[in-house]
C-alpha cells in the first residue's frame, strides 16, 4: 500500500510550478507601431517535416487586423497578443516572414523572419555506408536510432527513408548497435552487423530478419560481401578471458558459419584487426588494425604481413579489384593507398574536411571514393582527378566544431553554451547554430553538466570529483577537486538558499558550499531514506519548498527508470514515477521509459520529462502531474513533427519563449521543442 504522506508531498509541490510561472505584464499604449516576435521556431533551424507550427507574440497589437506567416493566415485567441500558424515547408531553405496588416489591408508594424531548412530525411548517427551495385549510383545508410533504412542518391544527395519492420515470423530484437553494413545485389538486401548478430534487411520493403547469430560472446567487428563468390566474411572478437580474433565464412543462403582462422593477438599470433576487406578473386582478405595490414589466405587460413605502412590511426581498408591497390582511410593522415605487390605507399588526400572519418568505399570511376564521417554524420565524395572532397549528404545546422558527446547545455549571460564530455570543451552556440570554443582543457576533464549562476558558470566533471568555475571570459578556477563524494557526478543545481550547489551523482546527492568547496551528503543509496536512485541523470530544485526532483535512467537490466522527489533538509526520497521493488508502481499514463532530462512546466502542476530508450525513435517528452502522478505525452514519434534524438540528454526551459532545449548526446545536437504543438527542430548540430 502506498504511504499516505506521498500524496501530501506531491500536492505541496503545486507551489513549485506556480513559483516558476511568469506574472502578467502591465498595460501600455496601443498607439505605437506593433512589433511581431517569432518564439518558435528559433532564428535558424533544421527539420524533415512537411509543415511546422509557428508561434509568436505581438507587442502593441491594437491596429493589427490580420497576421500572415509566409503568406499563411495566423490565428489568435487574444487579439494578436499571441498567435500561431501551421506553415507548409518546401525542400531546402524556407524564409518564414511575418506580415501584419490593418483593417484597410495595409502592411503595418515591424516584422520578423526566421529560416527553416527542410531536408527530405534528417540523417541519424553514422555507422557506415553500404554501396549499391556498380552503375546504380546509390547507397544505403542504416538509421537504427529511428528504425529506418535511408537510400542516398550519390549524384544529387537526395534521400528516401524506409521504415525497418520485423518479418512476419521474426521474434528477435531489432537492430540495436549496428556496424558498417554491406549490400547483396543478388537478393536486394543489406547485411547489418550488430554486436553478436547479423541482420538481413530488404532494401525494397524494409523487412528485417536475424540472418545469423554467433555462438558464445563474440562481437562482430566488421563484415564484407563478395558478389561473385556469394558469401559473407565476418571478423569477430571473443570475450573474456581470451579476446581471440576469429574470421568466419558465412553462407548467404543458410547463415551457416565456417571458421577460417582463430588467433590471439596478445600472444603475438597476429594483429588486433578491426577491419576486413575481401579480394575473393585472388583468394585472400585484407585485415587491418590501427597501424598494420595483413593478408589472410582464405583457403588455408594462413596470414602474412603486407609490409609496413606509416600510419597509426587506420579506420578502414578497401581492396580495389580494378587496380589491385589497397585503399586506406586513416583518422590522422586521410586517404592513401598501398601496392602490396611492389610495397609502394602513396598519400592521396589529407581529408582535412573530415574531423572524424569512419568508413571508405570505392566508386565506379578511377580515383573516385566515398567516405563517411561519424562526427559530422556525413557522406563525402572524393575525386582524385580534381582533388576535391565534397559533401553529398549531411544533416548539419550551423558551422564550427562538431560535438561528439553533448551531455548538457544552458544559457549563460544571454548566450547558450553546451558541453562536450569527450573533448573536454565548453562551446558557445549562436542563434544561427554556429559553434565556437568557449573554454577547453585546462582544469576541464570529462565535463558532464553546466550550471549558470550570475557571472559564474559551474562545470561539473563526471570524473575526479571536480567542479570548475568559469568567468564570462572563460577563465578557469577550481571549486572542488578529488572529492570522493562527487564520483560519477551527473548534474548540478542551485541550492534553495543560493549559497550552495546541489550535486547529483549516479546514486547519491551532495551539497557543495560555494564559498569553501566543503561538501555534505544529502542522501545516498542504502541510507534507508526512501527508494534509491538508479543511474541518476538530472536534478532541479524548488527553493521555496526546499525539495529537489531527480530523474533516474534505471539500472542495467531494469525495464524502466524513475522520477524522485527529495526533501533537501532530511534526504527523504519519494517516488513519483516508476517501479519500487517494495512499494510497487507509482503513477499512470504513458511509459516512464528512461527518464533523463527534467524541467518545470510554467503555470501548471507538472514536471516535464525527456526520456527514451536508445534506438528505434523512442524519444519522448511527457508531463508528470504532481497531484495525480499521471504522465501525458507532449512530443514523440506520434505527437508533433520533426527530428527525434536517439538518447536525450539534458532538458531546459527557456524563460523568454517557453521553448524546451534538449541535448542529443550521441548526435551532438541541440533540439528545440515547441511545448504547445510538440514540433521539434534542430538548432545546432
Amino acid at each position: 500500500m502506498r504511504p499516505p504522506h506521498i500524496t501530501t508531498l506531491a500536492l505541496s509541490s503545486l507551489c513549485l510550478l506556480a513559483a516558476c510561472g511568469g506574472g502578467g505584464g502591465g498595460g501600455g499604449s496601443q498607439s505605437a507601431r506593433p512589433s511581431a516576435d517569432i518564439q518558435f521556431p528559433p532564428q535558424a533551424s533544421l527539420t524533415d517535416a512537411n509543415t511546422i507550427a509557428v508561434r509568436g507574440t505581438v507587442k502593441k497589437p491594437g491596429k493589427v487586423a490580420e497576421l500572415l506567416v509566409a503568406g499563411v493566415p495566423a490565428v489568435s485567441p487574444d487579439s494578436w497578443k499571441t498567435w500561431s500558424a501551421n506553415v507548409p515547408l518546401a525542400l531546402g531553405s524556407n524564409e518564414l516572414k511575418v506580415e501584419m496588416r490593418n483593417v484597410e489591408g495595409n502592411l503595418i508594424g515591424d516584422d520578423e523572419s526566421v529560416s527553416v531548412e527542410r531536408q527530405d530525411v534528417v540523417l541519424g548517427n553514422c555507422t557506415g555506408l553500404a554501396m549499391g551495385d556498380p552503375g546504380d549510383g546509390n547507397a544505403w545508410w542504416v538509421d537504427a536510432d529511428r528504425s529506418r533504412l535511408i537510400e542516398i542518391d550519390l549524384a544529387s544527395g537526395a534521400r528516401t527513408a524506409t521504415t525497418i519492420i520485423q518479418g512476419p515470423f521474426e521474434f528477435s530484437t531489432g537492430i540495436e548497435t549496428p556496424g558498417d553494413p554491406v549490400f547483396d545485389g543478388s537478393r536486394n538486401r543489406l547485411y547489418v552487423p550488430d554486436k553478436g548478430r547479423i541482420h538481413a534487411v530488404s532494401v525494397d520493403t524494409g523487412v528485417r530478419t536475424e540472418f545469423c547469430s554467433q555462438m558464445g560472446f563474440n562481437t562482430i567487428l566488421n563484415i564484407d560481401y563478395d558478389l561473385g563468390a556469394d558469401y559473407l566474411i565476418s571478423l569477430e572478437r571473443t570475450g573474456f578471458p581470451f579476446f581471440d580474433t576469429e574470421v568466419y565464412r558465412v553462407n548467404t543462403d543458410t547463415g551457416a558459419r565456417q571458421q577460417l582462422v582463430a588467433y590471439n593477438s596478445q600472444a603475438g599470433e597476429g594483429i588486433p584487426a578491426s577491419r576486413i576487406s575481401l579480394s575473393a578473386d585472388l583468394g585472400f582478405a585484407t585485415l587491418a588494425s590501427s597501424s598494420e595490414i595483413h593478408m589472410l589466405v582464405l583457403q588455408d587460413g594462413t596470414m602474412a604481413s603486407f609490409g609496413a605502412v606509416p600510419l597509426t590511426a587506420i579506420r578502414d581498408v578497401i581492396y580495389s579489384q580494378a587496380d589491385g591497390w589497397i585503399s586506406i582511410l586513416d583518422g590522422e593522415e586521410g586517404l592513401s593507398r598501398f601496392g602490396w605487390w611492389n610495397q609502394t605507399f602513396e598519400a592521396l588526400h589529407p581529408l582535412d574536411e573530415m574531423p572524424s572519418s569512419l568508413t571508405l568505399s570505392v566508386g565506379n570511376a578511377q580515383g573516385e571514393y566515398f567516405a563517411t564521417d561519424d562526427a559530422l554524420d556525413a557522406v563525402y565524395h572524393i575525386d582524385m582527378a580534381s582533388g576535391a572532397a565534397n559533401v553529398i549528404a549531411r544533416s548539419a545546422m550551423g558551422s564550427g566544431p562538431s560535438l561528439e558527446r553533448m551531455t548538457a547545455e544552458t544559457e549563460f549571460r544571454g548566450e547558450r553554451l553546451a558541453v562536450d564530455e569527450s573533448r573536454n570543451c565548453v562551446y558557445s552556440i549562436a542563434s544561427d547554430g554556429t559553434r565556437a570554443e568557449f573554454a577547453k582543457d585546462g582544469l576541464i576533464a570529462s565535463p558532464r553538466t553546466l550550471l549558470a549562476l550570475g557571472d559564474t558558470l559551474y562545470v561539473g566533471c563526471s570524473q575526479g570529483g571536480r567542479v570548475v568555475q568559469l568567468d564570462p571570459n572563460g577563465n578557469q578556477s577550481l571549486l572542488t577537486d578529488g572529492v570522493a563524494d562527487l564520483a560519477n557526478l551527473r548534474d548540478l543545481a542551485s541550492g534553495p538558499d543560493g549559497d550552495k550547489l546541489v550535486a547529483l551523482c549516479s546514486s547519491q546527492m551532495v551539497e557543495i558550499d560555494i564559498s569553501s568547496g566543503f561538501t555534505r551528503t544529502i542522501c545516498a543509496a542504502g541510507d534507508g531514506m526512501g527508494p534509491d536512485f538508479r543511474n541518476a541523470e538530472q536534478v532541479n530544485v524548488h527553493p521555496e519548498l526546499r525539495v529537489a526532483y531527480v530523474t533516474s535512467a534505471g539500472a542495467y537490466g531494469s525495464d524502466e527508470g524513475q522520477v524522485h522527489m527529495v526533501i533537501l533538509d532530511s534526504g527523504f526520497r519519494v517516488l513519483l514515477a516508476g517501479e519500487d521493488p517494495d512499494l510497487g508502481s507509482f503513477g499512470a499514463g504513458v511509459a516512464v521509459s528512461r527518464p533523463r532530462g527534467l524541467a518545470f512546466q510554467e503555470g501548471t502542476s507538472s514536471l516535464l520529462v525527456a526520456a527514451g530508450e536508445a534506438g528505434g525513435g523512442a524519444m519522448s517528452l511527457y508531463s508528470l502531474d504532481l497531484t495525480s502522478l499521471v504522465r501525458m505525452e507532449m512530443s514523440s514519434a506520434t505527437l508533433g513533427q520533426g527530428p527525434l534524438l536517439d538518447v536525450p540528454g539534458s532538458l531546459e526551459r527557456e524563460a523568454s519563449t517557453g521553448n524546451l532545449f534538449m541535448t542529443g548526446t550521441t548526435e551532438g545536437a541541440q533540439l528545440v521543442i515547441d511545448p504547445i504543438s510538440g514540433d521539434r527542430v534542430i538548432a545546432s548540430r
